[in-house]
């Protein structure tokens, strides 16, 4: 059977989604060894099937994702936006609560459909923006808006997830022609007002701490900003700042990111160069995220430093392979569409891998295509097929001119 009638696209972009998830299934099965352990009533095969029917839905969305004309994406994300919005809204206001945050809306992470429609959102608003793209009025400020309005959301449950898509949107602004004066203004501007908040994060943390030592309660200005705060992650954030800049002997207030951490650095220093070998983990029962935020550690002490360089380069090809593709790009819109994609599918493998050997504090990221999960694997999938399609399309165009030649 010629598959390459059916499988359509850059053949190394489907090798890489391949080979990623089929190294999680492996690393999956392995780490969450830890959560039966801990719980006796847990069956290990349960996660890996779990993952096992997430990532098969997630290619057959992929699939299809390949075989759509990316028109049609182009012509759904002002849809795709306000559909994220929404969901976003509706999970901050009756989601559920994990690891002292409000990330889903039942099963659903809408985060993470945030992140896909977003950058959608911004390629169509940049390609359509080009004639007034350097005017502040007519091209920044229709572009940048929905970018902090989508982010200032996210970031009252996850500041690195808003974090890494307003860099991602800002990056497609930037290759979109728009002034960078602009550009560093506004970052300039969400910076010091995130430092700010985290001032007043601590002034009040304080003050509440000094009120109950005394046996009193927060009043009148001091409640109404403590339980402001209390609804972000703004307390989150300054611990976790503090416990990696801060005194050596700081209280870490977020439990468990101090010892996550920690068992992460063990595990890494234990591996070798070659690692344990499949399955050997000894950390992965002490991990309490081993299987999602801390997966990069497993994969270094189970399979050692060879593998995990050869992890690394699975995502810098995808970037190469987008670069290619782009540079061959006659039309804007793809281009910054997979630009976009790629730029948020790597920053956030990065941020993973510099989370898992200390070179970042505790953030939450996953290891796109590699940690366990749904929404991100169903997300991540169509990403994927984006590229796909935009590839396919590409192929078809040269194709066309070879034949008119």
């Amino acid at each position: 059977m010629d598959l390459g009638k059916y499988i359509k696209g850059d053949k190394t972009i489907w090798l890489i989604a391949v080979a990623l998830s089929g190294f999680s299934l492996l690393l999956v099965y392995s780490s969450t060894a830890g959560i039966s352990w801990r719980s006796p009533s847990a069956e290990p095969l349960y996660y890996l099937l779990k993952q096992l029917v997430f990532l098969v839905a997630g290619f057959v969305l992929m699939y299809i994702c390949s075989r759509t004309p990316y028109t049609l994406f182009m012509s759904l994300a002002p849809v795709g936006y306000f559909g994220a919005l929404a969901l976003m809204v509706a999970m901050l206001c009756i989601g559920r609560s994990h690891n002292q945050a409000v990330r889903s809306l039942g099963f659903f992470q809408p985060a993470e459909l945030c992140k896909l429609a977003l950058i959608l959102y911004i390629a169509r608003q940049v390609t359509l923006k080009q004639e007034h793209i350097k005017d502040f009025r007519k091209g920044f400020v229709p572009i940048a808006l929905p970018v902090i309005a989508m982010c200032f959301f996210i970031f009252l449950s996850n500041f690195s997830t808003a974090a890494i898509l307003c860099l991602t949107c800002f990056t497609l602004m930037f290759i979109g022609r728009t002034r960078l004066r602009y550009l560093l203004a506004t970052v300039a501007s969400l910076a010091a007002l995130v430092g700010l908040a985290l001032c007043l994060t601590k002034v009040v943390a304080d003050a509440v701490s000094a009120k109950e030592k005394s046996r009193e309660k927060p009043t009148g200005v001091l409640m109404a900003c403590n339980k402001v705060i209390s609804m972000t992650r703004l307390k989150t954030m300054y611990s976790r700042l503090d416990d990696r800049f801060g005194d050596e002997h700081a209280v870490v207030a977020t439990s468990g990111a101090f010892e996550q951490s920690d068992f992460a650095h063990m595990a890494i220093a234990s591996s070798g160069v070659f690692g344990k070998g499949p399955g050997n983990s000894k950390m992965r029962y002490y991990l309490p995220e081993a299987y999602s935020d801390f997966i990069f550690a497993i994969v270094i002490e189970e399979y050692g430093l060879v593998v995990a360089v050869l992890v690394l380069l699975a995502y810098l090809i995808l970037m190469f392979r987008v670069g290619v593709m782009t540079r061959k790009s006659a039309r804007f819109f793809p281009a910054i569409l997979a630009i976009g994609i790629v730029t948020q599918i790597v920053l956030q493998a990065l941020v993973n891998m510099c989370v898992a050997t200390g070179l970042a504090p505790v953030t939450g990221q996953n290891l796109p295509l590699i940690s366990q999960g749904g929404s991100s694997i169903i997300v991540t999938c169509i990403m994927f097929g984006m590229l796909l399609s935009m590839s396919r399309s590409q192929e078809k165009e040269e194709e066309e001119i070879m034949i008119n030649d």
